[in-house]
């Protein structure tokens, strides 16, 4: 059988002080003095006594907890991302509760729910589908401090991501202006409603000079090496046959390169691939990889900044976008 947890009462017998100068102690106020202060903690740390945060959360209507929405946490971007926030969060004195959507918009919506259900102080999620958001908009009507890792126009919602638009038209011009007419966009993300990166690669092709006329769009039915691997031999049947790959993720990326290592396709030489992400594996796979940089320090730091503004903002404030311009990082593979 388990100990009973102790309680504020039995530190108040082993101190001699009253249950309330215990509880005020714990809580670091400086109604107590230090020295009685110090006492107090010492018995605490050693009946190894523990605040019931929930009780407090219901008195003070606070959690200092935060909901973090993942779509694939088998993304190491991601995955480095929320490791930021979660840091930042807790320097800041809040917790995190993480829930995987898996790509899938019930299980987003399901998370959703059950953060709010907990009565979290704010939710940062990554939206699966950025067409159909209205579950994160209800969150927020509902007042609930929400924020989005990904543009969304328009949605009334606090936003803090990088520019995918931006991304995918630099990817883009970038094989356009070494001689590339036929290319790929390989995109995961595409068949989901998201189509930020296909929006930016046609403004590239707007924008050059004796450029393509269109660019082919692959679906691989998922971001991971795996996907990539699997559907290369599919984009490298097409006719006219491709010369380059923009990838929408660098696993993807490494995925068509693996292939192509395997059944003596050059690259760049035949195919020129262009990742999106800049993890650490781009750099330091058998061909270093060109790529889309994901400053995920930057937006890590004004997510935070951010989502704490909005939960202790005494008003409801305006909502914000915040778009982070990325850089092209140029390597071997194209």
């Amino acid at each position: 059988m388990s100990r009973p947890r102790p309680r504020l009462k039995e530190i108040a017998e082993a101190t001699g002080f009253s249950v309330n100068t215990v509880s005020l102690a714990l809580r670091a106020s400086d109604r107590i003095p230090e020295k009685t202060r110090d006492l107090i903690m010492q018995e605490a740390e050693r009946q190894n006594y523990f605040p019931n945060q929930i009780a407090r959360s219901l008195t003070k209507r606070a959690t200092h907890t935060i909901g973090l929405v993942l779509t694939d946490i088998m993304n190491p971007t991601i995955t480095l991302t929320a490791r930021s926030i979660e840091r930042l969060l807790a320097n800041a004195g809040y917790g995190v509760m993480f829930a995987t959507s898996d790509n899938s918009l019930e299980n987003e919506k399901k998370a959703m729910a059950r953060f709010q259900s907990h009565q979290v102080d704010g939710i940062i999620v990554y939206p699966t589908n950025r067409s159909k958001i209205r579950h994160i908009q209800a969150a927020r009507d509902a007042g609930f401090p929400v924020l989005a890792l990904a543009d969304l126009p328009d949605s009334g919602l606090d936003v803090v991501a990088m520019d995918d638009r931006v991304g995918a038209e630099t990817a883009v011009m970038h094989l356009i202006a070494r001689g590339h007419k036929n290319i790929v966009l390989l995109d995961g993300a595409f068949g989901s409603g998201n189509t930020e990166k296909f929006d930016g690669a046609q403004n590239a092709l707007k924008r050059a000079k004796n450029g393509p006329a269109s660019i082919a769009v692959v679906d691989p039915k998922g971001n991971s090496s795996a996907h990539g691997y699997a559907v290369a031999a599919t984009i490298l049947k097409q006719t006219p046959r491709p010369t380059a790959v923009y990838a929408t993720t660098d696993a993807l990326a490494i995925g068509v390169a693996r292939w192509c290592l395997e059944n003596e396709v050059s690259i760049p030489e035949d195919l020129a691939i262009v990742g999106c992400d800049n993890s650490e594996v781009s750099e330091f796979g058998s061909t270093p990889l060109t790529t889309i940089n994901y400053a995920s320090d930057e937006v890590s730091q004004k997510a935070v900044e951010r989502i704490i503004a909005l939960i202790e903002s005494e008003t409801r404030l305006a909502p914000k976008t915040l778009l982070f311009e990325p850089r092209i990082v140029v390597r071997k593979s194209s």
